[in-house]
């Protein structure tokens, strides 16, 4: 009777809590909003991960990466990563299917692990046509070149420091050269009361 509350529990609350997208889901938008976006071979998926709630299914799939078009960075080197996806989570996409795909993919910085999602244009490369792959192309080279400009202004504002920052180091410098006079006039007063000390101690053995 407890088995079929929670089936019956879970089934009523997946169709509660039915994944909501902000959009239909297109390759353009998928590509804005995703971390990284790659085609990849799904070669090995593992539900019988569970937690210890309600003894739900999770799954964890192993993607080898062939060709990206969108990357997490110049330092990112992986050709494997694993995705990791929640039972729960209603619009976690779950891969069910090994095979090739165009992945639409985002880094959890917490389990290191990278997840996709319903509400974006993750599917198996079967479904794609020549046009989806020239669109990939475009929005690759776009942000390619758009990842270039925003080095290159980094490069410029590196080289001529914005006004705030300019400010910020000279009063780092004029704090400096403050604190070097007190250490100087510090240095001058224990000198004198050296030699003051040393004065008195010898008039004092004199008189004795």
């Amino acid at each position: 009777m407890k088995t079929f509350l929670v089936s019956f529990f879970l089934l009523f609350s997946i169709n509660i809590f039915a994944c909501k997208c902000a959009y239909e889901p297109n390759i353009e938008d998928s590509f804005k909003s995703a971390d990284i976006v790659f085609i990849g071979n799904v070669y090995d998926i593992n539900t019988s991960y569970k937690t210890g709630y309600w003894n739900i299914e999770n799954s964890l799939s192993k993607v080898k990466i062939e060709k990206v078009y969108k990357s997490l960075g110049n330092d990112f080197k992986s050709i494997e990563i694993t995705f990791f996806g929640q039972q729960f989570n209603s619009c976690d996409f779950i891969f069910t299917e090994k095979g090739k795909y165009l992945i639409f993919g985002y880094f959890d910085s917490d389990t290191t692990f990278f997840y996709t999602s319903h509400c974006s244009a993750t599917q198996l490369t079967k479904n794609l046509d020549q046009n989806n792959y020239l669109l990939l192309e475009k929005l690759s080279q776009e942000y390619k070149s758009k990842q270039t400009e925003n080095t290159e202004t980094i490069e410029l504002e590196d080289r001529y420091p914005h006004k705030d920052v300019t400010n910020l180091k000279l009063s780092n410098q004029q704090l400096s050269e403050e604190i070097e006079k007190q250490r100087t006039f510090f240095i001058l007063i224990v000198s004198v009361l050296l030699v003051v000390i040393v004065f008195l101690i010898w008039r004092y053995r004199r008189r004795k």
